[in-house]
Order: structure tokens, then sequence, then C-alpha cells
């Protein structure tokens, strides 16, 4: 039977690599990766499937990259795919009877390249190649272009390019469309449609597809928190604010508390006027502004804004020079916030009298 590597080239590509290589690894004989140094959990999400990663350092010529990436395969035939396609089921079988049938005469296979997002007429692109024939590359309105010398034929096969982009109605038709395809979803998936969904105000549906990614139990505690983070914004958006508190204090069960994790906790205690665990929760946020945080969280949740809390906390509970202090804390980390300055006038006027 004919062997085949598959060849990538990633980078920053952790919302999509594990659908891609769990659509297609299983179906090639080698995985080959080429890296251009991600800052994401792009390796550790790809070293799950191959040990085969090698790190490039990116040039102006795409070409250059593309070159090396080649030379890294060892298998008679070159499968090349981007990061974020994908091969849906009766694609997956097409290629299976493909590679049981294809001859050391052929030079190249093209195949259709559809893009979901986009209603024209697919394109067609050789993106299988023997490694013994001529070939060439192009970069061209940035897809990649493999220019074989020599016999090319036809394919049935396509291949779906599902790209994550930052238009959020995109992200929403990419996994409907997944979903009408009966693509399992990853952990990833599961994680990142119910985070569209939530920003897309449907908060319901959101809700269960965070539960099914919490119920994979998988080991990135920063995703876990964040489940918890956005399954709270959707019960509050829904007005079930217990549910809400209830979600975020499981985010507790993953990690040591995080400063945004207390100062929502707080800030429910002080919406209901419960000051004394307000205040627990405030300090607590204040006192983690060392720790380790979560990646894409607000500076602000371990800097002015617990000190501007606990301001509050304290002054409603006849405690004003030790809001005041807390105040002045607040304003060595933010001097130009409002509410800030208001409070450093009020408190002026207040322990001078």
């Amino acid at each position: 039977m004919t062997t085949v590597s598959l060849c990538m080239i990633v980078k920053n590509d952790e919302a999509v690599i594990e659908r891609c290589l769990q659509s297609v690894s299983d179906l090639v004989d080698e995985v080959i990766i080429v890296d251009l140094k991600s800052t994401d959990r792009t390796r550790e999400l790809a070293s799950m499937y191959t040990k085969n990663i090698y790190s490039f350092e990116a040039t102006q010529h795409e070409k250059d990259t593309l070159s090396y990436l080649f030379e890294l395969a060892t298998k008679q035939y070159i499968f090349f795919v981007n990061p974020n396609d994908i091969l849906f089921e009766n694609d997956r079988e097409k290629f299976a009877q493909l590679k049981q049938s294809i001859n050391s005469n052929i030079d190249g296979i093209s195949m259709e390249l559809k893009t979901h997002l986009n209603e024209s007429t697919p394109k067609r692109l050789t993106r299988i190649v023997n490694r013994n024939s001529s070939y060439s590359f192009s970069v061209e309105s940035g897809e990649h272009h493999i220019n074989v010398t020599g016999k090319v034929v036809d394919s049935d096969l396509a291949i779906n390019h599902l790209p994550y982009t930052n238009n959020p109605n995109n992200h929403i038709k990419i996994f409907e469309k997944m979903i009408e395809e009966n693509v399992v979803f990853s952990p990833r998936d599961l994680f990142y449609y119910a985070k569209e969904l939530s920003d897309n105000h449907q908060y319901d549906q959101s809700i269960q597809y965070f539960l099914k990614f919490l119920r994979k139990k998988q080991p990135y505690n920063e995703h876990n928190i964040l489940a918890c983070y956005y399954l709270a914004d959707n019960y509050h958006h829904l007005n079930l604010f217990e549910l809400e508190k209830s979600w975020l204090l499981h985010s507790l069960q993953y990690e040591k508390p995080q400063p945004e994790t207390c100062c929502r906790i707080g800030y429910f205690f002080l919406e209901n006027t419960n000051y004394d665990s307000a205040i627990f929760w405030y300090e607590e946020a204040a006192s983690n502004k060392n720790a380790e945080q979560l990646s894409n969280v607000q500076y602000s949740y371990s800097t002015w804004m617990p000190h501007l809390q606990l301001a509050v906390c304290y002054d409603r509970i006849g405690k004003h020079q030790l809001a005041n202090e807390h105040n002045e804390m607040a304003y060595s980390y933010h001097p130009t916030h409002a509410s800030i300055l208001s409070n450093r006038q009020y408190f002026s006027n207040l322990l001078n009298k």
C-alpha cells in the first residue's frame, strides 16, 4: 500500500489543530509538523498525535518554510494540510480508498478546497504530491500552492477549510457545519463553541456545551476555570444569581483562588450588603496579586479593583480610615479612575473635619 506523510505548518493554532489532526492523523503513516514558535498550547496538543514536531524561524519567504517541511517527510507521498482544515467522514472514506488505489507513476493529486463560509465555487488545489517528483511552491492570497511537474490527477476528495476568524458569526457557522457533518467535537471544540454561543447571547445552549466540556475532565485548568466564569455569566444573564454564585465557587476546585474569582464572589456579597463576606473575598484578591494568573484575565482584578471595592465595604461599616487607605492603594494603581478620584475628595472631607 502507498505510504503518506501528513505535513503541516502551525503557529498559535490551539483553537483548531486538535480537530484537524483528529480527522486525518489515523489515515496517514506519519505526521510532520513545523512550528513557527507558537506561544500557546499548539505544540502540546500536536504532541498527542506525533513526536515529529520541528521548530523553524519564520522568514519573509513562506516558500522556505514549505521546502523545509517537505524535506522532513519520509514516506512516498506528501499530503499538505493547514491546521484549520478538516476531513469530514465521507472524505475520510474517500482518502482511505485513494491511498489503496494510487500508484507510483502519479506525481500529484488535486482535490476541492471547500470554504463553507463562502458560497462561491470551491477551489481545486494539488494537496498530495509524490515526494520524488518535481514540484515548486507559490503563495497566492494567503493560500499555499504546490505546482507539480508531471502527471496530476483530479480526485473526488474534498478538504474543508474551517478557519477560526475574528468574525463571531463565522464561528457559529463553522461549528454548525461540524454538527451537520456529525464531526466528533474535541474538548476545545466544545469550549470554543460554547464561548461563541455565549458571545452571541444564546445562553441556554452555551450552558449545555460548557457542561459537556467540563464533563470531559480535560487537564487544562485554565480552560476549566474560564468555563466556570462563562457559566456564571450565562446564569447572570438569565437572572439565576444563585447558580451564578455556585459556578464561581465551583471554579475553586481547579486551582487556588484566582483574583477574578475572588472579585466576582466579593461583588455578589457586596450587592447583597454582606460586607464582611465581601471584604474577605476582596482581601483575598488583593493578596493574590503576585500569584500565577490566567493568561487572558484583566490586570484590574489583582490591582486597583479589589482595593476600590474594599474602600466601599469598609466605608459602609464605618471604618473610614481603613477605607481611605484602600482607596489610596487603588489610586497608586489607577490615578485617573473617576471613582477613585471622587473617593479621595470624599475621604478628605470626611477625615479632616
